[in-house]
């Protein structure tokens, strides 16, 4: 093959590399950065006898460590006793209100995302049964947590 074959080729080929080696972080949003905050909104739920299928709404909001908040951050969040099926104390669902539709249990240990305004509100679902758990999300280096106690009894 001529030198000058080769060279468009190259040419094509450096443009298409460049901005990968320059830009390696653009639209990453696997994490957050470090000193970032997280606040989750409530940070504990306590309830006595609470009816079967009581619905709790949660706010994440996810900041730049100056207070601005950061959009379209993804997080993961998790709770011990959650499962997205009757057997779990409680179950997870994606976006508030609990089982109002549209909405779907999801498992302990999923992934989210913020909207523009670093917010993102989801919901759980009690069984009525009796326990504490701790809910945590996480993102980069960042961890906020709540706990959730529900007795039963007099």
């Amino acid at each position: 093959m001529k030198l000058t074959a080769k060279l468009p080729i190259g040419l094509v080929l450096a443009l298409l590399i460049i901005p990968t080696v320059l830009f390696p972080g653009c639209g990453d949003n696997t994490s957050i950065p470090d000193k970032s905050t997280i606040t989750l909104d409530p940070s504990s739920v306590t309830l006595k006898n609470p009816p079967m299928d009581t619905a709790v709404n949660f706010k994440v909001t996810i900041r730049y460590s100056d207070g601005t908040p950061i959009p379209n951050a993804r997080m993961f969040i998790s709770g011990g006793f959650a499962q997205p099926n009757a057997a779990g104390l409680y179950q997870f669902y994606y976006y508030p209100n609990g089982t109002q539709n549209p909405n779907t249990a999801v498992n302990s240990g999923y992934e989210a995302q913020a909207d523009d305004f670093g917010v993102y509100n989801f919901s759980i679902v009690l069984s009525g049964s009796a326990f504490n758990d701790t809910i945590y999300v996480t993102s980069g280096t960042a961890v906020e947590s709540a706990t959730i106690a529900v007795t039963t009894g007099t």
